[in-house]
């Protein structure tokens, strides 16, 4: 049971590690590929 949940933590945590890391790949706004609210905001 607790080997389940251990291993159900590492693969969703590492999932989502990829998923962010290739979602926020610049250091600033400005080098984000994808169009986030933040970008939205600051163009107008």
């Amino acid at each position: 049971m607790i080997a389940t949940i251990i291993l159900s933590i590492l693969i969703f945590g590492s999932a989502s590690y990829v998923i962010y890391s290739r979602i926020k790949t610049g250091k600033t706004c400005d080098d984000c590929k994808t169009s986030c609210p933040v970008k939205t905001q600051q163009s107008k």
